[in-house]
């Protein structure tokens, strides 16, 4: 049973063949010596010419694995309403099903009071809450919904309505203004059943 080899075509060939002569002749055109039997050379006298030939590049020196891993970064957590932007360091729980607690402290931009901050990242009961030094609560108001939204270890929430002095049985309360609130959980505790 006869057997089809492969060939190249003859046009590859030639050209091939062409590129490895002319190769060859660079090659012995810059090793050839002139009339005086001296090299010619752009190197300017008293310098050294570099080598031609490739040489593979030095592997450098093996590197020591560390020997304590650095961990996750802090987790971090940003509320802003109005104007006024607050910046937490957070703790984040892990409660199963998707749900996390948070609680953070920072510091109030304005006053520069101890701020700290509760976040439930519910389905069914979301809240946020800053609580302020001077006894302030900052919360969403119950006019408007509260959507917390929790995705690859982000929670956000935008067009929050914040009050103060908000009155549970009638509702009533005092505007503070509209926020949004951005929580990075590098890491988790679990919940504990205490």
């Amino acid at each position: 049973m006869p057997t089809r080899g492969f060939r190249a075509p003859s046009r590859l060939l030639q050209g091939l063949s062409a590129v490895w002569v002319l190769a060859v002749v660079a090659a012995g055109s810059a090793c050839a010596s002139t009339d005086d039997g001296v090299q010619d050379s752009a190197v300017p006298a008293g310098e050294t010419a570099a080598a031609t030939t490739a040489e593979a590049p030095a592997e450098p020196p093996p590197t020591e694995a560390p020997t304590t891993s650095a961990g996750p970064p802090p987790s971090e957590g940003t509320v802003e309403i109005g104007d006024a932007s607050y910046e937490f360091a957070v703790s984040c729980e892990e409660r199963g099903a998707g749900e996390v607690i948070v609680v953070g402290e920072g510091q109030d931009p304005v006053s520069g009071g101890e701020v700290r901050l509760y976040v439930q990242a519910f389905l069914g009961d979301p809240y946020i809450g800053l609580y302020l030094e001077d006894g302030t609560l900052f919360e969403p108001s119950l006019e408007g919904s509260l959507d917390l939204y929790v995705q690859d270890d982000v929670i956000r929430a935008s067009a929050i309505r914040f009050v103060r002095d908000l009155d549970l049985e009638t509702g009533t309360a005092t505007e503070v203004g509209f926020g949004e609130l951005e929580i990075h959980c590098y890491e988790y505790s679990r919940e504990t059943n205490a």
